[in-house]
């Protein structure tokens, strides 16, 4: 019987709590050349995204990426790694950001960053001006 990806993957992230990074590598290796002798390797891509959610599932965020304008502190890359254990983190610089940071955990977005105050700024403004356009121009009370 074929298991689905997301019955496969909540199996393997349950049996892997707590196992070693080099037993994880192993049973990685041994799960594409499982469905390699199965003529299945094209179910490796659900499979893999099914262990991120089941993941997700179990643990909370699996990824968490930070885009800032300066390269993280060890100290703040330590309490991310609390706020969230065994996610992998990713980080990017780029210093058009002017400072703060934009944080996505998963499918979740929070833009602390000055550049995004800006933007969002320039909307509100730029809707401001919009509606006092409207309501200065003598069609709109017409």
């Amino acid at each position: 019987m074929k298991l689905s990806e997301k019955s496969f993957a909540k199996t393997l992230v349950s049996q892997l709590d707590g196992a070693s990074d080099a037993t994880i590598k192993k049973v990685a290796v041994e799960l594409v050349a499982l469905l390699a002798s199965r003529r299945e390797l094209g179910r490796l891509r659900g499979i893999i995204e099914a262990i991120e959610g089941a993941w997700a599932d179990a643990y909370g965020a699996s990824t968490i990426s930070v885009e800032s304008a300066y390269p993280l502190t060890e100290a703040l890359r330590g309490k991310l790694a609390e706020l969230a254990p065994g996610c992998e983190l990713r980080q990017r610089v780029d210093a058009s950001l002017i400072g703060g940071a934009r944080v996505r955990m998963d499918d979740q977005l929070v833009d602390g960053t000055i550049d995004g105050h800006l933007k969002r700024l320039q909307s509100v403004f730029g809707n401001l001006l919009l509606f006092l356009t409207l309501i200065t121009s003598s069609t709109f009370f017409s």
